[in-house]
């Protein structure tokens, strides 16, 4: 595996049937809790807040079904610390599903329907995150998103960074993550996209290279157990 291989993941057909794809959404889901990246992404913005005067302002970025932020809500509710968060995704049905889960959770988050790539982003943020979509993306698409979500941060605000979660390319990852989509979930969309995600992905250091490419700064990159890298990168 020593180049991405990218091609289309079922999930993002348009024309994907509703039911399948809220299927998929819980399936993937059930991986992220699995894998713990939520609380990994939350610790880090939990120090960042130390830093901030005011509540921090986050946006996900391609958020799903927000169960990332919806979990993060859940836990500064828990740890009393003020935190606002907003999701966006380009996909109307998994806002809808995003949307839902926070009523039924008592969660007050802001959901919008974008596409980070086109539509033009609020630009008011503390923090601006993403997990499980660099990979969807070839690299000059890269190199404008990560800028595009610069864009998006508070240029006049006293904390600015960017908190990127990604599958990180590996013959272990694929097997690895092949095998938890077949015992987390029944969802054949998530087991096709599975495979094909880490055969996308990026290794850590490709992922460095980008992104010292799109913003002049040099990221730390760091591996996140079992799949994953984890790079929270500073603009101020």
């Amino acid at each position: 595996m020593k180049h991405r291989d990218i091609v289309p993941e079922a999930m993002d057909d348009p024309a994907l049937d509703p039911v399948r794809h809220q299927s998929a959404l819980r399936g993937l889901a059930r991986i992220n809790r699995m894998s713990r990246v939520a609380q990994a992404m939350y610790a880090r913005l939990r120090r960042m807040t130390q830093q901030s005067p005011r509540p921090l302002r986050v946006l996900d970025i391609a958020t799903g079904s927000g169960d990332l932020p919806i979990a993060w809500m859940q836990w500064a509710q828990r740890d009393k610390f003020p935190l606002e968060v907003t999701g966006a995704d380009v996909s109307p049905q998994a806002i809808s599903v995003a949307s839902s889960a926070a009523r039924r959770l008592h969660v007050d988050a802001d959901w919008i329907v974008a596409d980070a790539l086109e539509d033009s982003l609020p630009s008011d943020f503390d923090v601006v995150t993403c997990s499980l979509f660099f990979h969807h993306l070839h690299d000059d698409d890269i190199v404008r998103l990560l800028r595009i979500m610069r864009d998006a941060t508070d240029s006049g605000g006293l904390l600015r960074r960017l908190l990127i979660c990604d599958l990180d390319r590996s013959r272990t990852n694929l097997c690895l993550v092949t095998l938890a989509s077949q015992l987390l979930t029944r969802s054949p969309i998530v087991h096709l996209d599975a495979r094909l995600s880490v055969r996308a992905a990026m290794t850590r250091r490709e992922f460095a290279a980008i992104a010292e490419t799109a913003l002049l700064i040099s990221p730390k990159v760091e591996r996140l157990f079992p799949c994953r890298f984890i790079s929270e990168i500073p603009l101020d």
